[in-house]
C-alpha cells in the first residue's frame, strides 16, 4: 500500500492548530486511520489523535480496545492544571469518528471500519467503484455515530449487527488500478454530490499534487457555497500489483 496523498485544510485557515481531524499510519504499511473530532465536544483533537494512533498500532477494535484508548486519553490530561470549565467539559465527554483501513496483500482485500461519516471511496483509475459507509450525499444530513470518552455512549459497539453495519471489505482483484480515497465529512459530502450529479469532483481530488492545492480547492468551493466550512482532510492510497512492495512510506 502506497500513500499517494495526505493533506488537510483546517476550518480556520489562519488557525491550523484548531484542526480537529487526525490521521495515523502504521510503520509496516498495512493500515492507517482517519478521525474527525466533534467540534462541539471538549478536547476532541486529543481523542481523535488517540483513536487514530491506536488503530494504526493495533486494528483489533472492540470494547477492550476502546477501554484502552480511553485510558490513553485520560493520561493525556493534567487535571490539577485544568480550570473548572475544562473539568466540566471533560466530564461531558469528547467525541470522534473513526475510519480504519487495513490492506491484506495476500488476499488483495482492504478491510474498512467506519464509525461516523468519514468516507472511503474505492476507485479504479478515476472511475468510482463504491463507497463506505455510504455513497448517498443526503446521508450527511443525519447525525453521525461517534465514539465517546464516556463509555455509556459506546454501547452500540457491543450490539448485534455492529460489525455488519460498520465493516466493509473491498476486493481489489477486479480493479486494474485501484486506489482508496478517504476523507472527512465536508469533503466527502462535496465529492459524493459530484459523483451523483456527474461532476468531476473525484477527478479533481485525484489530480491534487500538494496540500497547498487541496487548500486552494477547499477555499474555492467554500467561497462558492458548494462545500461546508469544516476541517477537510484527504488521504489517497494505491495498491501495488502482487509482485510489488507493500510498504507504505511514512512522510
Amino acid at each position: 500500500m502506497k500513500r499517494e496523498f495526505a493533506g488537510t485544510c483546517p476550518k480556520e485557515p489562519q488557525e491550523p492548530a484548531s484542526n480537529e481531524d487526525r490521521s495515523a499510519f502504521s510503520e509496516d504499511g498495512a493500515r492507517f486511520a482517519l478521525c474527525d473530532g466533534a467540534s462541539e465536544s471538549y478536547n476532541s483533537r486529543l481523542w481523535a489523535k488517540v483513536l487514530a494512533e491506536k488503530f494504526a498500532a493495533n486494528p483489533a477494535f472492540g470494547p477492550e480496545w476502546l477501554a484502552e484508548a480511553l485510558r490513553d486519553y485520560i493520561v493525556g490530561h493534567d487535571f490539577e492544571a485544568m480550570t473548572w470549565s475544562q473539568h466540566a467539559g471533560f466530564d461531558r465527554g469528547s467525541f470522534s469518528t473513526l475510519l480504519g483501513v487495513e490492506f491484506d496483500s495476500a488476499h488483495r482485500t482492504v478491510d474498512t471500519l467506519a464509525i461516523g461519516d468519514c468516507v472511503a471511496i474505492l476507485v479504479d483509475g478515476e472511475r468510482f467503484v463504491e463507497a463506505w459507509p455510504f455513497a448517498d450525499p443526503e446521508r450527511f444530513k443525519e447525525h453521525p455515530t461517534l465514539l465517546a470518552t464516556k463509555s455509556e455512549h459506546n454501547a452500540f459497539v457491543s450490539e448485534l449487527g455492529f460489525w455488519t453495519n460498520s465493516v466493509k471489505t473491498f476486493h481489489l482483484d477486479a480493479c486494474e488500478s485501484p486506489r482508496l480515497v478517504c476523507m472527512t465529512d465536508a469533503l466527502a459530502e462535496w465529492t459524493l454530490r459530484g459523483v451523483r450529479d456527474g461532476e468531476p469532483t473525484l477527478s479533481r481530488l485525484l489530480g491534487l499534487a500538494s496540500e497547498a492545492e487541496l487548500a486552494e480547492l477547499v477555499l474555492e468551493e467554500r467561497a462558492a457555497k458548494r462545500m461546508r466550512v469544516d476541517d477537510s482532510t484527504l488521504i489517497v492510497v494505491s495498491f501495488p500489483n502482487p509482485s510489488s512492495s507493500d510498504v507504505l512510506p511514512v512522510a
